[in-house]
């Protein structure tokens, strides 16, 4: 008899429903597959297909800006279908990360893997549909895994714990991806100074780097399936949903104009990611040709942002109790852009050592640490504050829609990616840039060139972002205010006759 007399009870306190530390753990592992996305295609994707197999900028930037199109239009509808999608065996967010698992690896593969002797035309295809492919299946385990964050708890200070969980499996893998890439496969050989420029040493590192993604997928779904299907099963029965394109439509343009948050949190998203990606798309290339670090400390240097950002966005939830969402978003991305920008400004202007020396790549690693502390912060608040605009949207329509407004996020980061990525490829053709040329071997004009293209957009995010941020209305006392809402909606839900 008890066991019937409960439900709705435990219904009406799903807001204070306990998340453990081992789900929140699981929860943290399974960010790593789309760190280990966003690693390989910000630094190698651009890189290997034009410098390493010589395909045109522009073609590769063709390729990419088509794939990403697609992927960014697939994320808030990945996110609409996981929010409606019921009478499915293993719940509306796993059952779309367990059908990820398998295909995610194997195209990752073989995005890295093109045969021989395919040519312009070849290589471009290749490209196309493996990235569109790629991009496609970590979608549709990605949008709803941060639905699944979101949902574990609505508490204002448990929240950010699972976030810096979370934080602490995407950081774990930004931090490790670079030793075992670097210290492992891209190696010094007699016939090329930087593993990164041996066509030879791409399979293998697709081949770890996909399974490690397929392991970690597969322990997060097993973590959290039991405590989400939980908190599913608690909740009302809801009339069968419609799910076409044109339903889907009407959910998003409903997101940006019901809920301002929601289309604040957009642009703010669209300016970060320009600026992220204007300094990561690039990296390698800075790496190799502008300050040519030493081999043994390459991995160092692409760590150091990792480092900084595990530290701040872990830390921050637990040394400050009441965060001001403004001020840590604000300081901690223009903070980070800023930083970044005069990274790569300062060898160029001769204030720092010169190029291939230690002491260059030591003070690369110092700022690029404290740029990755501001980052930490920023990235914890922002992912905080993503579950917090999906709770306030649920108020104002009374529908639960967490995958869809973390599909916003995505799309926002798909469509910065597509066309930073775009015009660098094309920029890469204006200024002639060689490819398969050796490190020394680059005119130190055209390196000077791309240190001020990826520059300049760093030095535009961080103020945008300061002007975006302004327009949010975010406070700690209005999500408990939207808490107590959310927990009179469930009553109301509750007291109706079944």
């Amino acid at each position: 008899m008890s066991a019937r007399a409960n439900p709705r009870h435990e219904r009406g306190n799903r807001l204070e429903m306990r998340t453990t530390v081992p789900t929140m753990a699981a929860y943290g592992v399974g960010g790593i597959p789309d760190s280990i996305k966003n690693f390989s295609w910000d630094l190698f994707v651009l890189f290997m297909y034009t410098q390493v197999y010589g395909l045109s900028g522009t073609l590769t930037g063709i390729a990419i800006l088509i794939a990403l199109a697609v992927d960014a239009v697939s994320d808030p509808y990945a996110g609409f279908l996981s929010d409606r999608a019921q009478g499915l065996k293993f719940g509306r967010r796993h059952t779309f990360m367990m059908f990820a698992v398998i295909p995610f690896g194997l195209s990752f593969y073989a995005l890295f893997a093109p045969p021989d002797g395919l040519g312009q035309g070849g290589l471009f295809l290749w490209l196309l549909i493996f990235a569109i492919l790629n991009r496609l299946f970590i979608t549709v385990y990605h949008v709803p895994f941060k639905a699944v964050g979101a949902e574990l708890s609505r508490d204002v200070g448990v929240r950010p714990r699972i976030m810096a969980f979370g934080n602490i499996g995407l950081t774990a893998a930004r931090i490790g991806m670079p030793f075992l890439a670097f210290g492992y496969f891209f190696l010094e050989s007699a016939e090329y100074s930087r593993g990164q420029l041996d066509p030879a040493n791409y399979a293998p590192f697709a081949a770890t780097f996909a399974a490690i993604a397929m392991v970690a997928m597969m322990l997060s779904i097993a973590g959290t399936l039991k405590p989400v299907r939980g908190i599913e099963r608690l909740e009302p029965p809801e009339p069968k949903p419609r799910i076409g394109p044109l339903e889907a439509l009407r959910a998003v343009v409903s997101a940006m104009t019901v809920t301002p948050n929601v289309r604040r949190s957009l642009l703010l998203a669209i300016v970060v990611f320009f600026s992220i990606v204007s300094i990561s798309v690039l990296k390698v290339h800075l790496v190799t040709f502008l300050w040519q670090t030493p081999a043994d400390l390459t991995s160092w240097l692409v760590s150091a942002q990792y480092i900084g950002a595990g530290i701040g966005g872990f830390v921050l939830p637990f040394v400050v109790k009441a965060i001001d969402r403004k001020l840590c978003i604000a300081v901690g991305m223009s903070g980070f852009c800023a930083l970044s920008g005069l990274a790569v400004l300062l060898p160029v202007f001769g204030l720092l050592p010169p190029a291939a020396s230690r002491e260059l790549a030591y003070a690369l690693i110092g700022i690029f640490f404290c740029a990755g502390l501001l980052l930490g912060v920023y990235l914890i608040t922002i992912a905080s504050l993503a579950a917090d605009v999906a709770d306030e949207h649920e108020v104002n329509t009374g529908k639960r829609q967490q995958a869809l407004i973390s599909g916003f996020g995505s799309f926002a980061i798909k469509v910065a990616d597509a066309v930073m990525t775009f015009l660098t490829g094309i920029y890469l053709d204006i200024i002639a840039f060689p490819a398969n040329a050796q490190v020394g071997e680059v005119p130190q004009e055209k390196v000077e060139a791309l240190a001020y293209f990826s520059a300049g957009f760093c030095l535009l995010g961080a103020v945008l972002v300061l002007l975006v941020v302004s327009r949010f209305d975010i406070s700690l006392s209005k999500q408990r205010e939207i808490n107590r809402k959310l927990r009179d909606m469930l009553k109301a839900e509750n007291s109706k006759p079944a």
